[in-house]
């Protein structure tokens, strides 16, 4: 399968992990994943484990009303599952009419995407999709492993600064559908120079 990035097609052969707070919620969330055409879809288990999903690309799909500590305590878990692939899968949130310091606040929390609904079916695609075939820049600190929480920075809104002299590793990650996760570089960098 060699689609090009950003190709919504390539969410064939996802698989869409969706969180919620209830019920109502999950289902109303794992519709619009049927509609994004991932591959499969199912609901987020602590039956599901994590070798299932070693060989296959994954995203976590978090619903706007989960709860500010479980998105944390999620993002931890993922970020320090051990396997790459459950590692460096993106984790989106998809938030109702989200303000930019919402959007900007979760992009600091550690998610990958925050897309704001309703939004188009066709464009929410094709940014899910852009998480495939494309170099990502992960940051890794003493306290976080994730995304690059800089990417989406304007002077004065928000920047995050890592602590003055704290070593950190630049991970340059690459997903595609026949390699599944991979780490491309490693950098470690000492803020001290």
């Amino acid at each position: 399968m060699h689609a090009q990035a950003g190709d919504p097609d390539v969410l064939a052969h996802c698989v869409a992990i969706v969180l919620a707070k209830d019920e109502r919620d999950c289902a109303a969330l794992m519709r619009l994943a049927e509609k994004l055409r991932f591959g499969a879809v199912v609901a987020h288990s602590p039956a599901l484990g994590h070798d299932r999903f070693d060989h296959r690309l994954v995203y976590y799909l978090v619903h706007f009303d989960y709860a500010d500590e479980d998105k944390r305590k999620l993002l931890f878990d993922l970020r320090h599952a051990g396997s790459v692939s459950l590692c460096f899968a993106p984790v989106v949130l998809f938030l109702r009419d989200g303000s930019a310091e919402d959007i900007q606040a979760h992009i600091e929390m550690g998610f990958d995407e925050v897309i704001s609904v309703p939004e188009d079916g066709r464009a929410m695609a094709t940014r899910l999709a852009a998480q495939i075939g494309h170099e990502h820049l992960y940051i890794e600190t003493r306290n976080y492993l994730g995304p690059d929480r800089h990417r989406r920075d304007k002077p004065g809104h928000g920047q995050v600064h890592r602590m003055q002299g704290e070593k950190h590793a630049r991970l340059t990650i690459l997903r595609t559908p026949e390699a599944g996760v991979h780490i491309v570089r490693r950098q470690t960098v000492d803020e001290a120079r």
